[in-house]
């Protein structure tokens, strides 16, 4: 079963992720200064064309315009990972190496690119965490059965420190599965559950481990039997964020991701200098039987954007690229309330970065029956209005504040 997720990933990550193309490359090892962007406050990791190439965009504004990769963007090799300020971080998918770069929307210019044999990257198993504006952590689980870390200096772009988490207590005949982590302090909390290798199901508990960051030492491991699958495909889509010192993770169980069905979907917490989930906290965000819910997007003051997914009209993969079926909500993670954004049914893309908050309002990107916008979200007045037009393009992967 494995194999089969693995499969299915692979086609998932060649859909969103994977690219054609040539950039404006210097040295493995080499550094160039970055071109400036005066202008450009926003930007876009995009798929568009037939067949379907990445293109790497910027915009000065979210709330106006029109968006396209005709004429325009600079087409990329690279899989984004994430960014961090003008810089994006990503794996060449032809050399394998990790790359530092910056876009217009006429090239692409590497800062830095270095070899990485670190960890067994892939994007169905991997996954990241950022601990500061300096520091970049990267995580990887080789065939499911051994966590792997590789932390990143993404000054200097050098790698400081890797090697395996020995997480121990894996089943004979399960692998890992539905990866998410969160530092609080110097603390990593690394939740995960295992999965039946022959059947897709996993196992009705959520684990935890946590240990000492950077030494990776010190691991303990708890459970929770109350939910399982902590997330998966968390290098795409956010599952988890820290405020006061108290870190907050979705459970996400969905068609895409496991055969496991019946279990909530809901957001648990960890709080400073404890080694388990807090068992007084759990808050269900769907109708399980009919709703699914993805991603945590932390846009301030313990709230965050959720996806819940119209789960009737889900019948297969497919499902998520084709149907209008996703509604978004702003959770208060504290208060245990979740508002709804008056943006039309979109569809699902639920395992993309398309989140920003910038000031009082929040911008997402949605491919809806009225075409592909960006919508402002007003969190004062609680106001929708359509803004940037993204014609021609498919998906979009990435939409960050540069």
């Amino acid at each position: 079963m494995f194999s089969k997720l693995k499969s299915t990933a692979v086609l998932f990550s060649a859909g969103i992720i994977a690219t054609l193309a040539a950039c404006s490359k210097s040295n493995p090892g080499g550094e160039v200064e970055p071109p400036a962007q005066e202008s450009a406050k926003y930007g876009f990791v995009v798929q568009a064309g037939t067949p379907a190439a990445t293109y790497n965009l910027v915009a000065n504004s979210l709330t106006e315009g029109t968006l396209t990769t005709a004429s325009n963007g600079a087409k990329s090799n690279y899989a984004a990972i994430t960014s961090k300020g003008e810089f994006y971080y990503g794996i060449d998918t032809d050399s394998k190496t990790l790359v530092k770069y910056t876009s217009d929307n006429s090239k692409i210019t590497v800062v830095k690119e270095i070899p990485f044999p670190a960890i067994s990257w892939a994007y169905y198993s991997s996954f990241y965490k950022w601990k500061d504006d300096k520091t970049l952590v990267l995580f990887s689980s080789d065939a499911a059965i051994q966590f792997e870390y590789a932390i990143l200096d993404v000054e200097n772009m050098k790698i400081t420190s890797s090697g395996k988490l020995n997480i121990p207590g894996l089943m004979d005949g399960y692998y890992f599965w539905a990866y998410n982590a969160a530092f609080i302090g110097d603390k990593l909390y690394l939740a995960y559950t295992q999965e039946n290798n022959d059947t897709g199901i996993s196992v009705s508990k959520t684990y935890l481990a946590s240990m000492d960051y950077p030494s990776m030492s010190n691991i303990t491991v708890t459970q929770d039997d109350r939910f399982t699958f902590p997330s998966h495909y968390t290098l795409n889509v956010q599952s988890s964020f820290t405020e006061d010192q108290t870190a907050y993770f979705i459970t996400s169980p969905t068609i895409w991701s496991t055969k496991t069905t019946g279990e909530p979907f809901g957001i648990f917490r960890v709080q400073n200098n404890s080694k388990e989930i807090d068992p007084t906290y759990f808050y269900e965000l769907t109708d399980r039987t009919k709703e699914e819910a993805v991603g945590l997007t932390y846009v301030g003051n313990n709230r965050a954007v959720v996806r819940i997914l119209d789960k009737t009209k889900i019948k297969d993969s497919d499902s998520y690229g084709t149907e209008y079926i996703t509604s978004f909500y702003l959770v208060d993670v504290k208060a245990q309330t979740k508002t709804k954004i008056n943006i039309p049914l979109a569809k699902g893309t639920p395992f993309a970065e398309n989140v920003v908050a910038d000031g009082g309002n929040i911008y997402i990107a949605a491919n809806t029956a009225e075409g592909y916008y960006v919508y402002q979200y007003n969190t004062s007045s609680q106001a929708v209005s359509r803004g940037l037009k993204l014609e021609g393009i498919n998906a979009v992967n990435k939409m960050v504040k540069l």
